[in-house]
């Protein structure tokens, strides 16, 4: 039989896949502690840079906001533009 992971819910329903995919993060970082404890010798420097490279890209999606950059505060108030958009108006009608 071949090595498979199963994911178990303490609910009826499935487990989701962005759930899965934390708690393979959770997994793989587990992994890269046990290899970082092993002796030197029994190590393989290459196989935790993978893993830690892995984790970082689910780590960049799991806190990715799709909030635009642009998005805060407008740099005036309302006020302020509301008294800008009246003068322009008064420009135009004049």
């Amino acid at each position: 039989m071949p090595a498979s992971i199963e994911f178990h819910s303490v609910t009826p329903r499935p487990v989701d896949d962005h759930t899965r995919l934390h708690l393979i993060r959770k997994e793989l970082e587990a992994m890269s502690i046990r290899q970082g404890r092993l002796h030197m010798m029994d190590s393989d420097p290459y196989f935790v840079d993978c893993i830690d490279e892995i984790v970082e890209r689910i780590k960049e999606y799991e806190d990715y906001d799709p909030t635009p950059d642009y998005a805060g505060e407008p740099p005036i108030t309302m006020a302020e533009m509301h008294a800008e958009a009246w003068k322009q108006h008064q420009l135009l009608h004049s």
